[in-house]
């Protein structure tokens, strides 16, 4: 990210706070509650006290209704008068939960079958179909990473969780296994059936440094979610690759 300097932070600053109070939000802290923002970091931005990174301006912009070159450079339109596209705060707009993996407390509750609780979302907007019950885990270690593989997951990426999917060979799953501390975001893989009729599944890492894990009558285990599609937030100093699944 390039060096702002202190008059270009307080006109980023200026632009933000003026985008946020045209979107309707009175107060920060409407919008900070609103999509799940920390209240102290946002202040950071909208008082000029911190260069606003190219992902956060991204969410911003995305939130507020204006374009990215807008908040830095004062350029661009309002997103609301481009036809098509629909600011965060749209009715359009679905909030998913966005949960971490070593967030077991959240994910046991889920498989379960209750409602996901956390505060933290992840804002869904246009015409995009989304499953019923779903939630976005937050991808943090390079176990689904894989260069040479046609689907590869990076730490940052948020993958959307269909929690009432059933699960085919080659699906990309969320699972619980109880020796485990985190849950496992892996490649479904059935390889057979145990002698009580029960599917016996490998959890397969595409980085062959992680360990495969099986789960089986013996070896418990559950998968609670269908991964249905990535989701990258991009940082705009780096080149632009979108992957796709299927």
């Amino acid at each position: 990210m390039r060096d702002w300097t202190p008059d270009e932070l307080r006109s980023i600053a200026d632009r933000l706070r003026r985008a946020r109070i045209d979107a309707g939000y009175d107060k920060a802290s409407d919008a900070v509650r609103k999509f799940g923002w920390g209240y102290s970091r946002y202040m950071n931005y909208e008082n000029g006290e911190r260069a606003v990174p190219p992902k956060q301006a991204i969410l911003f912009a995305a939130a507020f209704g204006v374009t990215v070159d807008y908040i830095y450079f004062g350029k661009g339109y309002s997103l609301n008068k481009i036809e098509g596209v629909e600011p965060l705060s749209s009715p359009k707009t679905r909030h998913i939960p966005l949960l971490a993996l070593d967030n077991m407390d959240e994910l046991k509750r889920i498989a379960e079958g209750s409602e996901p609780t956390s505060s933290t979302a992840m804002p869904v907007f246009g015409e995009e179909a989304l499953p019923g019950r779903c939630v976005f885990i937050d991808i943090r270690d390079k176990s689904m990473t894989h260069p040479h593989e046609p689907v590869s997951f990076e730490p940052g990426d948020k993958a959307l969780i269909d929690l009432d999917a059933v699960p085919s060979p080659s699906d990309f799953v969320l699972a619980l296994v109880p020796e485990e501390q985190t849950a496992l975001f892996r490649l479904y893989r059935e390889v057979g059936r145990a002698e009580d009729g029960s599917i016996i599944v490998d959890l397969v890492p595409l980085n062959p440094n992680f360990r495969t894990i099986r789960i089986s009558s013996i070896s418990p285990g559950q998968v609670i979610g269908v991964c249905r599609s990535i989701h990258r937030v991009f940082d705009l100093t780096m080149p632009l690759q979108r992957p796709r699944l299927g």
